[in-house]
């Protein structure tokens, strides 16, 4: 059901925030600075999560870093620019309009956009830099797995393997799932019914029964994501996927080993969009039976097993 109660909604904006960790801070990309977490043990095999589309990190709230952790992984998280606890650039206003930047792609011409992937690609290393990590794994979700596809084209001795998961190459004429109608609505401003919003949004991308996600699981995601408190945030972070264009030609370069997971209910980006991601990065892809376009916290295990699975299958670096 598409909804989300007052009483969650209230609970939601009244909750005080918490951010833990066993090692917090900010690291710098020129201005812009990108809160980041630290988890696990110092010997494990690093692997950075790179958030989706409006996503910010849930510490100790998250299934998924959880199940990295209890596989022997050290897992670091950060929010993206323009979302939870780093730089939201609220000086860059409201993006251009998507006519504007595909007549800009049309043309040859480089998108008017605040910034663009491979600014987000260089916070996520910069994120490396002050934690002193030379190499990682990268999994990506969404907007994430743009982010992932262009560490690894562009700062592929930063990688160690990359995970491109509910993601897209940029294929153009690939279609998109039902939720693109359902969710094209402008977010409103702030309160009561920006929350909600949300909410919705979250239950919009769910999988099938087994990968639903429960009510506080839905509290916690929109609390993380309503931090940064700014309407056109988000929509700044797809103006900056949607200027990147078609990635095809760029996906070809890339050289490290690279995962493409999909889950087979994904009402957001179709399977199709996973297919061409793979077959321009000569990738193999996974497809997860029931999951949606969200990592839910029940799909953790599911995702994580064929991640840990993808790595053990690599020679050493």
């Amino acid at each position: 059901m598409l909804r989300i109660s007052m009483i969650t909604t209230a609970s939601i904006l009244c909750m005080t925030p918490y951010w833990a960790g066993e090692r917090a801070g900010k690291a710098a990309n020129g201005p812009v600075e990108i809160a980041y977490w630290v988890q696990g043990p110092k010997d494990g095999p690093p692997l950075v999560l790179v958030n989706g589309q409006g996503a910010a990190t849930r510490v100790g709230a998250d299934a998924l870093v959880d199940a990295f952790l209890d596989r022997g992984f050290r897992v670091i998280t950060f929010d993206n620019r323009d979302s939870g606890q780093s730089s939201i650039l609220r000086s860059a206003g409201a993006p251009p309009a998507m006519a504007d930047i595909m007549a800009a792609l049309s043309a040859g011409e480089t998108p008017p956009v605040a910034y663009d992937l491979s600014d987000m690609a260089d916070d996520a290393i910069a994120v490396l830099d002050a934690t002193r990590i030379e190499r990682a794994h990268f999994l990506g979700h969404s907007l994430g797995g743009m982010i992932v596809q262009m560490i690894a084209a562009e700062h592929p001795d930063r990688v160690l393997s990359m995970i491109s998961a509910s993601s897209t190459s940029g294929e153009p004429d690939l279609p998109f799932g039902p939720a693109l109608a359902a969710i094209s609505e402008p977010m409103p401003e702030s309160g009561i019914t920006a929350v909600g919003m949300q909410g919705a949004i979250y239950r919009i991308f769910e999988g099938d029964a087994q990968y639903r996600m429960s009510d506080g699981e839905v509290i916690a995601r929109v609390r993380a994501d309503m931090a940064a408190d700014d309407p056109n945030a988000s929509a700044r972070q797809g103006a900056a996927a949607m200027a990147s264009g078609d990635r095809r030609g760029l996906l070809a370069t890339v050289t490290v080993p690279a995962l493409v997971l999909h889950g087979s209910d994904d009402p957001w980006f179709t399977i199709d969009h996973a297919q061409s991601t793979a077959n321009a990065l000569g990738a193999p892809m996974q497809v997860i039976g029931g999951m949606g376009h969200i990592i839910a916290d029940a799909a953790a295990e599911a995702v994580a097993d064929r991640v840990v699975a993808f790595v053990d299958s690599l020679p050493a670096r």
